[in-house]
């Protein structure tokens, strides 16, 4: 083997070295990176008292296949030691009749945090609330926090409805939907819910019981983009992925 060929062998190796440790590198601070977003997501609002005038007795929710999801906000206003709950959700002011007159958020813009240290009940269903008095779903959630970090006034949902649905690993680790966006027939007279610098709302998060034990979060999409909540352990049936 000639001198040339032994200094080519010798750099080539030294290349294919040098890309592999960049390579880790850049693996382990995305990796980093995934990590910390991961961190700053999981506010901690157990501080914040919330007032609920309704006692009546709560059961977790049994699903079977996958769901139309509603989340709705059982509150939209500043971030205060104590905030009041309401499950009629047309009592909730933070509305313009405006479309697109604010912006959707980007990622770095909310902040979507399951608080698991407490329950709270479901708001009405979409097509009763205007048809009943205020009553509290039986259906036991957990409340999850919506922070505008942002200087800018957002918006974040429309009619009576906030764009999020749970997904749940499946067997093989991969994140899929056991829910179903909802869907307006129609958006003739819908108002669109704005979040304010520093605001926050809050909607609910089902409860399930079932035979398959794994990670629940929730994913707020919009204009195709996609917030993730904080990821928490719960209990769901199979067949919900179905």
């Amino acid at each position: 083997m000639n001198r040339q060929l032994i200094i080519l062998i010798i750099l080539t190796n030294l290349t294919l070295t040098s890309c592999a440790q960049n390579a880790d590198k850049i693996e382990k601070a995305e990796n980093n990176q995934i990590q910390q977003v991961k961190t700053s997501i999981n506010h901690d609002y157990s501080a914040i008292k919330l007032i609920d005038r309704f006692n009546n007795k709560l059961v977790k929710d049994t699903a079977f296949e996958k769901t139309e999801a509603q989340f709705s906000p059982i509150y939209i206003g500043e971030k205060k030691a104590e905030v009041n709950l309401t499950y009629k959700t047309e009592k909730i002011e933070n509305r313009v009749n405006e479309w697109d007159k604010y912006k959707r958020p980007e990622a770095n813009q909310i902040t979507i945090t399951i608080d698991t240290s407490r329950i709270v009940g479901s708001p009405m269903g979409v097509w009763e609330y205007y048809k009943k008095p205020e009553y509290r779903n039986e259906k036991m959630s957990f409340p999850a926090f919506i922070e505008n970090l942002s200087t800018d006034t957002l918006n974040i949902g429309f009619g009576d409805i906030l764009p999020i649905i749970i997904e749940a690993k499946d067997t093989e680790g991969n994140w899929r939907p056991i829910q179903r966006p909802f869907i307006y027939d129609c958006g003739t007279g819908l108002t669109e819910f704005i979040l304010s610098p520093g605001q926050i709302a809050i909607t609910t998060m089902k409860i399930y019981e079932g035979n398959f034990k794994t990670k629940l979060r929730l994913v707020f999409e919009y204009s195709n983009k996609k917030i993730f909540s904080n990821e928490i352990v719960g209990q769901i049936n199979s067949g919900q992925f179905e």
